[in-house]
């Protein structure tokens, strides 16, 4: 019986024997970098062209090829299958694990598209398969209260990456690294964190900019969350429909991931509920509507300090 730590581990070693690519990203990500003290389940960034190779080695797992005796499900919650297109539309797999008789189950998600991150900066200045600070504190900008001080202590981290710009929330701090920074740069970063142009304008307290560009973050997920669970929950509905429907099923990890398969398919999963661009500033829109009703009407600075739509929703 493995402790979170130890699993995670031994699991990680395994796809690095069986070339999939991927990185360690959220609250055991934390964990590796000292900023928080526990966490049961782990958050896997794994590129979409592997998904085949991680279920061939689920397998392998389950029929004890590897030395290894694991119970594998996918767990019921919402989500889609261990298939491209599905992860490449942003969709998050959930699976359970039980490592020996009478384990704890551990818990594992799967992003290809991970949320609020461009998936070419997923892998980039990863080491040792560990998401870099800034993509983990990029996915902490959640509309959960305990994950925005992981955001703020990873930037901490980041001493000398300028970087830590785009996401930190104190103040002083921010102030002092953006006076630091080379003007040379600042305008991309300007780009890719409107707010940052406060500081060179002034206009509005930093104190009220930050609030305002968190809860457009926390409004914005909200949006995506239930796009995702509304496609899930109809889809549900109409697999429910089938004479023989069951789920979840207590059958091998294979035969599990084949039902699950053709059910998409068959009862049509949208394997991109977020759509285009257009579709995707309307939830935006939705979301600035609730952000306004907070902030007296001042929709023209909300749009101002709206992050582009290729962080919000990549």
């Amino acid at each position: 019986m493995s402790s979170p730590i130890q699993f995670y581990r031994t699991f990680q070693s395994l796809m690095r024997d069986h070339g999939i690519r991927h990185v360690l990203t959220s609250g055991m990500a934390c964990v590796e970098y000292g900023i928080q003290q526990n966490t049961k389940d782990t958050d896997w960034i794994v590129h979409p062209d592997d998904l085949e190779k991680l279920v061939a080695m689920l397998c392998e797992c389950e029929r004890g090829l590897t030395g290894r005796n694991w119970r594998v499900s996918y767990r019921p919650l919402f989500g889609a299958p261990f298939l491209k297109e599905y992860h490449r539309g942003g969709w998050t797999t959930h699976i359970a694990i039980h490592d020996a008789p009478g384990s704890p189950e551990h818990h594992l998600d799967f992003f290809g598209q991970p949320p609020r991150v461009r998936f070419e900066d997923v892998f980039t200045g990863a080491v040792e398969n560990l998401a870099h600070r800034r993509v983990v504190a990029q996915m902490k900008k959640t509309d959960r209260d305990k994950d925005w001080p992981m955001v703020e202590a990873l930037c901490w981290q980041m001493e000398d990456d300028w970087n830590a710009t785009l996401h930190l929330r104190t103040p002083t701090r921010l102030v002092e690294i953006w006076q630091r920074c080379p003007d040379e740069i600042k305008p991309a970063l300007i780009v890719r964190r409107p707010l940052l142009q406060t500081l060179e304008t002034g206009g509005i307290s930093l104190a009220k900019g930050l609030a305002i560009e968190r809860l457009i973050w926390e409004q914005v997920n909200k949006q995506r969350y239930r796009r995702y669970q509304h496609e899930w929950k109809d889809f549900l509905r109409r697999w429910r429909t089938d004479s023989d429907h069951e789920w979840p099923v207590s059958l091998s990890f294979a035969d599990q991931h084949e039902i699950l398969c053709k059910a998409v398919v068959r009862h049509h999963l949208p394997s991109n509920p977020l759509g285009g661009q257009a579709a995707r500033q309307v939830l935006i829109e939705l979301a600035w509507q609730s952000v306004v009703e907070v902030f007296d009407g001042q929709q023209t600075l909300v749009e101002q300090l709206t992050p582009p739509l290729g962080d919000l929703l990549p």
